[in-house]
């Protein structure tokens, strides 16, 4: 963890065993998840720098990190996860344990996109895209048309999902309250941010589209 003005570290976190690959930091700011080559992921306290828990479930290294959003998890708790074994898992970063895995792309997942709308979107080099409900895991639908593996997404929603509750407008004011009124800004903020349309997802391919 730097300190960007004075150009220093503040913390040195220490316990991965292989070279690290992703990085993710919770919509509220307080954790970072990180992901290696040994297929673990490990969650950090910002404030301390300080290990509070190791995921171990994936069978080969970790690809991506995707955070639900704030306004449906105020508590900033649910992690999914890619790796080159082509699963995706949810976690529970709180009592570390495995939610549910999906399972269905041939090969390596190279991007999860936790969208505002329950979905959660995985892309593959198997060249295709699926859709899942994040509530039960279940596949909802597959995209399939790119000829080459789909390396990278985006959603038009990316921004608010982000920044969940905190609003760069007001930059100097830090909200504050309980998970549940965090989850209440995020949401309204989604909402402005969304309007009557919905979410709407772009793709990147190594088929050059």
């Amino acid at each position: 963890f730097w300190d960007v003005h004075t150009e220093t570290p503040l913390h040195t976190c220490k316990g991965h065993s292989h070279w690290i690959l992703f990085l993710a930091w919770s919509h509220d700011g307080k954790r970072v998840a990180s992901g290696c080559k040994n297929s673990q992921i490990r969650i950090w306290e910002a404030d301390s720098g300080k290990q509070l828990c190791v995921l171990s479930g994936h069978r080969k290294w970790i690809t991506w990190l995707s955070w639900q959003p704030m306004h449906k998890d105020g508590e900033c708790r649910y992690l999914a996860s890619g790796s080159k074994d082509g699963d995706i898992r949810v976690w529970d970063t709180i009592s570390a344990r495995i939610l549910r895995v999906l399972s269905g792309h041939l090969q390596n997942v190279t991007c999860v996109r936790w969208g505002g709308e329950g979905l959660l979107y995985t892309a593959s080099q198997d060249r295709t895209i699926k859709v899942w409900s994040a509530e039960d895991g279940k596949l909802c639908r597959t995209l399939q048309g790119h000829g080459h593996w789909v390396n990278t997404m985006a959603l038009n929603t990316d921004y608010v999902i982000r920044t969940g509750a905190f609003d760069p407008a007001k930059s100097s004011v830090s909200p504050s309250g309980d998970a549940a009124a965090l989850a209440a800004m995020a949401l309204e903020r989604y909402n402005q941010a969304k309007g009557s349309s919905k979410e709407l997802l772009v793709s990147g391919s190594d088929d050059f589209t």
